[in-house]
């Protein structure tokens, strides 16, 4: 898994970490949730499944895959920080 995202990629990672849904209309991908539409590029969405960050499902729609998902819990856990002297 490539952990380094670019800000479009984290963009959509944090759309689907909210809660919004991935949609597919003709050859389009949306980010929906309530009233909220936001177009997503299907290049974008590659990228970020060869990088390991999301998984296609049975279905045939996307979800952050599951090593993504403790690698971002891991990067969130508060550890506590050796002092270093200079």
């Amino acid at each position: 898994m490539k952990l380094k995202l670019t800000p479009t990629q984290n963009l959509c990672v944090g759309f689907l970490e909210t809660g919004f849904e991935l949609i597919q209309v003709d050859d389009q991908f949306f980010f929906v949730k309530g009233d909220r539409k936001q177009k997503v590029l299907p290049k974008t969405l590659d990228a970020l499944v060869k990088r390991g960050a999301l998984q296609a499902t049975r279905e045939g729609t996307y979800e952050l895959s599951v090593e993504f998902k403790e690698y971002r819990q891991q990067m969130r856990s508060t550890v506590e920080a050796k002092h270093i002297r200079h």
